[in-house]
């Protein structure tokens, strides 16, 4: 067993459940699981700070020591916070957001995808990819799902009731008559225990994280959202739209009613216990924890 450490992990806001913020309270489980001291700190906090506290580490209303081990870091606006005695890791969740683009002051660089190391490495500055980690034992499988596509989830805190995208979903699950739930801030129905919703459904249309997990509670998965459409998960496309992050953006297919009815009727029941393997694969918190704290073995 490794030593134990002290680690921080800094984010800037628990404001809802969203995916950086999701994805320091499951590398926060799993490091207090492995037996490190871990402490959270972030800006701004609402209902996810609240979550936070289940993780148990502890939760910091400022950083008063400078006796940390590692930082690991969401968000540039947390370096001036990482404390000087730590090794720091910045990782870089995306390309758009601004919070999101390397600054100077850390030791290591992450980048979740493809996409988002050939985003730093344009600006400077080499990087390693280490992909989402998921809880898999939170994030399983616990229904099987229909042999027949019968029941859609919508997971997306970008689309609201008027957007264009989810118009044409909405029409093309009429169409088939398909039960459609959706998951979203805007709509209100943002739910932490988003692996329930997941479960109840056949596939669940998502980008990112949502995708990843809907793929570890072995769903078909569906990228698809503001930024394009990705098509169906398969174990063939899979590896080309995680260069990209599961975002839409690495194909930025056309989304239209007729376009959505032939991706749904691409649905294969047997699909979902391959897309739990690619996850297991290389999304698994227990793997990509390793692969954060081999980092500092190496620093």
């Amino acid at each position: 067993m490794q030593n134990k450490l002290r680690i921080l992990l800094l984010t800037p806001w628990t404001e809802f459940f969203l995916g950086a913020e999701t994805h320091t309270y499951t590398l926060a489980r799993e490091l207090i699981r492995l037996g490190h001291d871990v402490s959270i700190f972030c800006f701004l906090k609402n209902v996810m700070w609240e979550k936070m506290k289940n993780t148990g580490a502890t939760l910091l209303e400022d950083i008063v020591e400078d006796k940390y081990d590692l930082a690991i870091m969401n968000g540039n606006p947390c370096m001036p916070k990482a404390p000087k005695s730590a090794m720091k890791i910045f990782i870089s969740n995306g390309v758009i957001p601004p919070q999101e683009q390397p600054v100077p002051g850390a030791d290591k660089y992450v980048a979740i995808s493809e996409e988002v190391s050939n985003n730093l490495e344009t600006r400077g500055y080499s990087s390693v990819i280490i992909r989402n980690g998921i809880d898999c034992e939170r994030f399983k499988s616990t229904r099987p799902v229909n042999k027949k596509l019968k029941n859609v989830l919508l997971i997306s805190n970008k689309q609201t009731p008027v957007s264009p995208e989810f118009k044409k979903i909405n029409e093309a699950c009429k169409k088939l008559k398909l039960n459609l739930t959706v998951l979203s801030t805007n709509f209100g129905t943002s739910q932490w225990n988003v692996e329930e919703f997941i479960n109840l459904n056949d596939l669940v249309i998502s980008l990112g994280r949502g995708v990843y997990e809907a793929m570890a509670c072995q769903k078909n998965a569906l990228v698809l959202d503001y930024q394009g459409n990705d098509g169906m998960i398969t174990n063939k496309s899979y590896f080309e739209i995680r260069k990209n992050n599961c975002s839409g953006r690495r194909y930025r297919g056309s989304i239209s009613v007729n376009t959505l009815i032939d991706e749904f009727k691409k649905y294969d029941p047997e699909q979902g216990k391959m897309n739990r393997q690619l996850i297991l694969k290389d999304h698994d918190i227990k793997k990509t924890v390793q692969q954060f704290l081999k980092l500092y073995d190496g620093k």
